[in-house]
Order: structure tokens, then C-alpha cells, then sequence
């Protein structure tokens, strides 16, 4: 049941829950635990911008996280970077290659997304849920919030690796779909999709 919620700016210290969330999905195939927790942690560090675009759903009577959500709009800065280069200083240079990859894609991507973009338009960079219906309830209420204050579209990136199927049951519309060459196989593209939705 999520009858007793709230939505708050989110709270550094719940990163490493969003973390938890995410790394299954997004843990690289190479390295030992530290490097694929090190290379999850840089991807979601990569979707916080420099705004006060960042929430939180929490259970008002525990005060547990339960979903995050994070937006960037044109022109918003990262502060990832700095981290990066002294985080990825401990691992061996196979290793820092392997990140790179991810940087490079990563960078790529948001770039891809926000070309598509007006001024008036917002990008959702991280979305993420512990509890079943935690995400999809943040979600209408700050896609509401978004519309209020003026918002025309909300953009977002997602690839195969995630559960894309899931914004076009959920009012998005299919801007773009590609194939990453770097990530793909030789039986199998590495599928990416861009979506828009309507504020």
C-alpha cells in the first residue's frame, strides 16, 4: 500500500539506495565488486544535475526511501566529472577503459536526447523505485508539478538493458530508437530508445 507518502528534495544520503537498486542492472561485465559498484555509482551520479530538479517519494510514517527521480533541463551542468577522475584513479587501465566506455556512451546519449529538446522541454535523467508502484506514483505527481510550472515535454533515454517497454504503456511516444555499435554483438544490437511525453 502507498496511501501514506510524500515527495521531498532528495537526500544524498539515500544515493547509495539508489544504487543498490540499480546495480544488477547496470554492473559492468568486467571488474571485481568495487569497479562494477564504482562504474553504478558514476552512471547515477552522471543523471544529477546542478538544479533542484531532484526528489524523492518517502513513507511518511517510516520516513523510508522509496523512489527517486531525477530531471535535467538545457543548459544544466554535472559536477560528476571531478568524481570520476579521482574515483577511477584506484582501478588498473583496463579498467579505467571499461569506465570510459560508459562515459563516452553516456555523454553521447544525453547529448542525443537533449538535441531533441526545446527550452521549454525537461529531460527525466534517473528513475528509480524500491517498492512496486513507487515510481509510477512520483512520476504523475511531478509530471503534474512539471506541467504546472510551464514544462511543455518531458524527454528521457532509456536502452535494453532496462525496462523500456514500459514508457510506451505510460504515455510516452517512441522519438527514437538506435543501435549502440560499441555495445553490440555480433548476434544482437545494443538497442537504444528515446521518449517523449506530454506535460
Amino acid at each position: 500500500m502507498l496511501e501514506n507518502t510524500s515527495i521531498k528534495p532528495f537526500n544524498e544520503k539515500d544515493l547509495p539506495l539508489v544504487i543498490d537498486v540499480v546495480e544488477p542492472l547496470w554492473s559492468p561485465p568486467v571488474g571485481d565488486a568495487a569497479f562494477k559498484r564504482f562504474n553504478v555509482e558514476f552512471i547515477v551520479r552522471n543523471n544529477i544535475s546542478e538544479n533542484d530538479y531532484h526528489f524523492e517519494l518517502i513513507d511518511s510514517n517510516s520516513e523510508n526511501f522509496l523512489a527517486a527521480a531525477f530531471f535535467t533541463r538545457k543548459g544544466d551542468s554535472c559536477m560528476v566529472e571531478e568524481w570520476y577522475e579521482k574515483e577511477c584513479q584506484r582501478f588498473p587501465e583496463e579498467l579505467k577503459t571499461a569506465a570510459n566506455m560508459s562515459r563516452i556512451y553516456l555523454r553521447g546519449m544525453d547529448e542525443r536526447t537533449l538535441s531533441f529538446m526545446q527550452e521549454d522541454d525537461i529531460k527525466l535523467s534517473l528513475f528509480v523505485s524500491r517498492k512496486p508502484g513507487a515510481g509510477s506514483l512520483l512520476l504523475t505527481q511531478l509530471c503534474q508539478k512539471l506541467k504546472d510550472e510551464g514544462w511543455k515535454n518531458l524527454f528521457l533515454w532509456t536502452d535494453c538493458d532496462c525496462n523500456w517497454e514500459w514508457y510506451g504503456k505510460h504515455g510516452f511516444t517512441l522519438v527514437e530508437e538506435g543501435s549502440y555499435e560499441p555495445f553490440s554483438s555480433e548476434h544482437e544490437d545494443y538497442k537504444t530508445y528515446i521518449f517523449k511525453k506530454k506535460l
